[in-house]
């Protein structure tokens, strides 16, 4: 998290620059002024290019702390899910698998624990209402 702080202080010292270049252009100088705003022109045009590459990183370096943290939380999963038989279910303390199915594509895939659901149109059939892939009840039932 720190690094947010440092891209929001970045932030915030490249638009007082902006600000300042800004009012630096602004005000009426006597001599080469045609030059002197033209080069203030493309400093603040490379200060706002600059500024927008920051929130880039900033945005870049939110979702790596989210996704960090998904895979922390699923490392941690990891120990206490079992597959058994096209499900995974939590470890009982015996070793053996017990409770709700979780969906095998989901967690495999993105180490995301869904339950699965009974198919209203079969009975036979679990589905997870996330990736909605389908399991055979027989074989994704709810172990006591």
């Amino acid at each position: 998290m720190a690094e947010i702080t440092v891209v929001t202080s970045i932030l915030a010292g490249i638009k007082h620059a902006i600000d300042l270049a800004g009012f630096l252009r602004d005000s009426t100088l006597t001599s080469e002024q045609a030059e002197q705003k033209l080069k203030l022109a493309d400093l603040i045009s490379a200060l706002a290019d600059t500024r927008m590459q920051v929130v880039d990183i900033q945005e870049l370096l939110s979702e790596k702390d989210k996704r960090i943290e998904e895979l922390e939380e699923a490392f941690q999963s990891k120990d206490l899910l079992i597959k058994h038989n096209e499900a995974y279910y939590e470890k009982a303390s015996s070793g053996h698998a017990t409770g709700e199915p979780y969906c095998m594509h989901c967690w495999e895939a993105d180490h995301k624990k869904y339950h699965l659901y009974h198919s209203h149109k079969d009975v036979n059939i679990s589905i997870c209402h996330v990736c909605k892939t389908e399991y055979t009840t027989r074989r994704s039932r709810v172990i006591e």
